[in-house]
């Protein structure tokens, strides 16, 4: 990164000349048509939600300061959610989907302001094509989230620092999409240390301007972070705990080669639709021995180089700065870390890569590339929601959207009024996922205790299942079984036990192999009442 040119901002901006491509709102339009067709195949084929949309929607039962694992922001945007709608699976999908279009949203405003609108939908139509950005953001979860207020980081710090028109305005909304970006989870701190080092490669922190608005902006995210920090910092076992045990060290030099490999291949895979259509792009282009005149004046054309630069730095920044880490310390890296940190790239190979030059396009390439981004999102959307939802059971291969947790829940309805035939079931104590995934199918009535331990569920009332009753489950079938082993020892608590089987998903050879616990109410067990496993229940 060092080697890259020195950054400084004009003191005016002269606009790029360019026609208007698409109508007023149009883009908008088709973003909200790909969060239908992202989010409306997994409601109609998923029977199971995936393990962090089951998370948000019991973390939704109430409004904290923070949570078990994370910041709260993507659990207050659920809990509107569910306070508006009750807590459905399908919310999740649209939520999720809708923040990477939100996301997408903001980069085409960013876009449209450094290049021409052409080449800003073409930037568009590839970081649509991210895995990152839409076929994964069904899973609602807060990477997913984050990428809303970190496009807007971006936007507005690209806005700041590249612009001399800047206004407080635009320092305040760098703070509030800062902040916003740490209320959903830390790791953004990587990405806000991209751009303290861009500060300092280009010498921009000694300029006056620089310093009056990075602090107006860090004011008014102090003042928005308060009152999670102190949370955070009073609860070090949880947010700040979890971070800390997601980062520790393999230490061992193999571990950190095969690392690092594994990850730059999963990276490719996931960019890989969209390099598809830049090569074909690049492929299509024209064989002219003269390229086209430009049409911007010298002073546009230095903006759009500065530009060039930003966006190199906003572009592989993070990427390196978190392969550099792993590599040298050992740091355990998981794939969805990187979630993020795609944004800007598409705005980079639109404006740097040969044959991207979408102002000079005729409608006969448009339509060939727009064709082939249709066809990648048509038969991801549909394709992948098929295969999560059970498609892939007459292979053997089971999944968590086939679970069929609406079977399992009339199971463990059916011991329940077997023998506490007067109340409902109230209490569900089991894994977050296969627990919770059960427990959204027997209805609102029914609480989750994740794990079984108070401080992931703070919802539940010291001593509720022993005044209530309720029951323990505990899914054996690999490589989806529950492994906490608080579990255990909850269900040797249980007044009875018992197990039942059931197919894991239509035409599969796997089966759902769980085993359950039954407590009973206080006052039921205080009368002498017994409880025993009911064989023609539990099987």
């Amino acid at each position: 990164m060092s080697s890259l040119p020195v950054f400084a901002a004009r003191p005016t901006a002269p606009a790029i000349p360019a026609r208007e491509v698409l109508p007023r709102g149009a883009v908008a339009l088709v973003l909200a048509a790909l969060v239908l067709l992202w989010a409306l195949p997994p409601v109609l084929a998923y029977q199971s939600p995936p393990w962090d949309n089951v998370e948000e929607l019991f973390w939704a039962q109430r409004f904290q300061w923070g949570y078990y694992k994370h910041p709260p922001l993507p659990t207050w945007i659920m809990a509107v959610l569910v306070r508006l709608a009750g807590p459905e699976p399908w919310l999740t999908y649209v939520a999720g989907v809708g923040c990477g279009a939100g996301a997408l949203y903001l980069l085409w405003r960013w876009a449209r302001e450094c290049m021409p609108p052409q080449r800003a939908l073409l930037a568009v139509v590839l970081a649509s094509l991210v895995a990152y950005h839409l076929p994964r953001t069904v899973v609602f979860n807060h990477n997913t989230v984050q990428l809303l207020p970190l496009a807007g980081y971006w936007w507005m710090l690209w806005r700041t620092l590249c612009r001399g028109d800047a206004r407080p305005r635009h320092w305040i909304a760098l703070g509030v999409f800062a902040a916003l970006s740490l209320l959903t989870k830390y790791s953004a701190v990587v990405q806000f240390a991209v751009g303290a080092l861009l500060l300092m490669q280009a010498g921009r922190w000694r300029e006056p301007r620089i310093w009056r608005g990075l602090a107006l902006a860090a004011a008014v995210a102090l003042v928005l972070l308060s009152p999670h920090l102190y949370w955070a910092l009073t609860h070090t076992d949880q947010t700040l705990g979890y971070a800390a045990a997601s980062v520790e060290g393999h230490g061992h030099r193999h571990h950190r080669t095969l690392q690092l490999r594994q990850q730059l291949g999963m990276q490719i895979g996931r960019l890989l639709p969209m390099l598809v259509v830049v090569a074909l792009a690049f492929a299509l282009r024209p064989r002219a021995s003269t390229p086209p005149a430009s049409t911007g004046t010298a002073a546009a054309d230095a903006l759009r180089a500065e530009d060039r630069r930003f966006l190199a730095w906003a572009a592989f920044g993070p990427v390196v700065l978190v392969l550099v880490t792993i590599t040298l310390l050992g740091t355990k890296a998981h794939g969805h870390w990187f979630t993020t940190f795609f944004l800007p790239l598409p705005l980079w190979l639109a404006m740097r890569v040969p044959g991207l030059d979408a102002e000079h396009w005729r409608p006969r390439r448009w339509a060939v590339l727009l064709a082939a981004a249709g066809l990648f999102h048509a038969v991801g959307a549909i394709g992948g929601a098929w295969a999560e939802g059970g498609g892939e059971a007459r292979r053997g291969h089971i999944t968590r959207g086939s679970l069929p947790s609406q079977q399992i829940a009339d199971r463990l309805q059916a011991v329940w009024h077997a023998h506490v035939p007067d109340r409902p079931l109230p209490l569900l104590v089991g894994d977050t996922w296969f627990a919770g995934a059960v427990a959204l199918k027997l209805g609102p009535p029914v609480q989750l205790w994740i794990d079984g331990e108070e401080r992931t569920s703070p919802w539940i009332a010291p001593g509720a299942l022993e005044r209530e009753g309720g029951m323990v489950v505990i899914l054996d079938t690999q490589p989806f079984q529950s492994e906490w082993p608080t579990l255990e020892t909850r269900l040797a608590q249980t007044d009875c036990q018992g197990r039942i089987e059931v197919p894991w998903a239509e035409g599969s050879t796997r089966t759902v192999s769980m085993r359950w616990g039954l407590v009973l109410p206080h006052e039921q067990a205080a009368a002498g009442d017994r409880c025993a496993a009911d064989p023609a229940q539990s099987r």
